[in-house]
Parts: C-alpha cells; structure tokens; sequence
C-alpha cells in the first residue's frame, strides 16, 4: 500500500515539475558568410598542405616568387580570418563539427559548452599556425630573390 501511494506522489511531482528549457539555437553556419568561411578554411587548408610540400619547386613554370607570395597570401588571410574571429568565424566552424557530433543545436549543458569553447581556441591556435606558414612563405619570398 505505502509503495503505490509512493508512486503516485512520483507522478504528481513529475507532473508538477516544469519541462526543460528548449536546446539554444546553433550558430548560423549557411548562408553567403557561413559558406564563404567554410571554404576559405578549406583554400587554406589546402595552401598550408601546398607550403609544407614545398610547392614552388613544383611549379615549373611559374616563378617561385608568385607561387610564394600567392600562398603566403592566401595563409594570411585565412589566419586574420580565424585569429579576429570576423563575422563568428570560429563558432560558424565550430558549429559545422558540432553539428556532426550533436545535432543541429547549440551547447545544452556544461560538457558541450566546453567542448565548444575548445573546438574555438582549437581554430584560433590553427589561425596561428596559418600566420606563422603566412610568414615563412613572404619572408622565403623575399630572401630568396635577393
């Protein structure tokens, strides 16, 4: 008898209990800008790829200077891009990989919003290292036309 009016006290203060909070809604990862970032990222990738397997001694005949400064252009606009955090450039990234982890929402709870805030200091440190690849790519340039 006790375990029954138990029970339905449990009832009672589910149903008392209000329901949770709807998820927050995701950064905005579409559109002209969330597009744009997600393929500049990429371009960058791709320069940074190029400037490790040292491409210019690849491009036959194209000069290294313009094969140089071209990727030391294009890692410096990706790092700006990344480091400045232009137009939530980081949360739009972000939010691409946590989508495929979480679903089409944003952190809920304390594990998620630190993964989150990692996935974004993750980008700026590869922001980083675009602008270092940026500045070896301008400065090899430079010292080895002199």
């Amino acid at each position: 008898m006790g375990l029954g009016i138990q029970r339905e006290i449990e009832k009672r203060a589910d149903a008392a209990r209000p329901e949770p909070p709807p998820p927050p809604p995701p950064v905005r990862t579409g559109g002209f800008i969330g597009t744009a970032v997600f393929y500049a990222f990429i371009v960058g990738l791709v320069a940074g790829v190029l400037s490790v397997v040292k491409a210019d001694e690849l491009a036959h005949n194209t000069p290294r200077l313009v094969v140089r400064l071209t990727l030391g252009g294009v890692l410096l606009a990706v790092s700006v891009l990344l480091m400045t955090n232009w137009h939530l450039a980081n949360q739009r990234l972000g939010q691409r990989l946590l989508t495929r982890m979480w679903g089409p929402r944003g952190p809920m709870n304390k594990r998620e919003r630190f993964i989150a805030r990692r996935v974004r200091d993750a980008l700026t440190l590869v922001g980083i290292a675009f602008l270092a690849g940026a500045v070896y790519e301008i400065l090899t340039a430079f010292v080895g036309t002199a």
